[in-house]
């Protein structure tokens, strides 16, 4: 069978540097005749299986589902033939992928997928939900000079410049495929919505990035980042 069909639930888009790819994918929009999950290896059904709660795993299902389909229509081939393996710290990658890097982040039942052939990357969403402890979170996690600037912004604001670093960092992050090795103080992403160039020291060598946030049609908060040298050897 040729699983070539478009990702289910989706809407896709490009980032202005032509650097990114990007499907947002309704994981809550029912099944449609294009979510196969023929498509799945015997693992992601197992893995699937093993959430408690039903809900949860119909978003992974959903979630791999497009993914495979995603990257199976760039690359043009069947999405079930897709192998994976993963990086140190546990980020997928593809063994027979070509040069194509992915990455895929989900808050509740949305998911953004990412694809570059420009080096690894990372990608980030987060729903704009309410936070009683943004400030504490933001203490903690931002730079000095991060913080300074959440501080201001004025108090409605601040909800949406929290999800705005956070993302930038996450998507930092997760394009180095670092796990919790390096903590998120550690580095700038900055707090605006502009692209942005930072360094990573990763065991004492600088990883130079660039980070910037994708617009998205949904009440959510989102970013990419991506290695601005695609051969480092910090893409861990």
């Amino acid at each position: 069978m040729n699983h070539m069909s478009k990702p289910p639930a989706s809407t896709s888009g490009s980032t202005a540097d032509g650097a990114l790819l990007w499907w947002l994918v309704d994981l809550d929009a029912g099944p449609p005749a294009t979510a196969d999950p023929s498509v799945l290896s015997a693992e992601e059904l197992a893995r699937a299986d093993r959430f408690r709660f039903e809900i949860h795993a119909r978003r992974y299902r959903a979630s791999h589902i497009a993914l495979r389909q995603v990257l199976g229509q760039t690359l043009g081939i069947d999405a079930a033939t897709l192998a994976f393996t993963t990086g140190v710290h546990g980020k997928p990658r593809l063994l027979n992928g070509g040069g194509l890097h992915f990455n895929m982040s989900h808050s509740a039942g949305w998911a953004l997928i990412g694809v570059s052939r420009h080096g690894p990357i990372g990608v980030d969403i987060e729903l704009l939900t309410p936070m009683d402890d943004a400030d504490l979170l933001a203490r903690k996690n931002f730079t000095a000079a991060e913080y300074a600037a959440f501080l201001q912004t004025t108090p409605p604001q601040r909800l949406e410049v929290f999800f705005r670093c956070w993302t930038r960092k996450e998507a930092c992050l997760k394009a180095l495929g670092s796990g919790l090795s390096i903590e998120p103080q550690e580095f700038e992403a900055g707090i605006g919505a502009w692209a942005q160039d930072t360094v990573i020291n990763v065991d004492a060598q600088p990883c130079h990035m660039s980070v910037a946030c994708i617009d998205l049609p949904i009440p959510a908060l989102a970013a990419y980042a991506k290695l601005n040298d695609a051969n480092s050897p910090l893409a861990m």
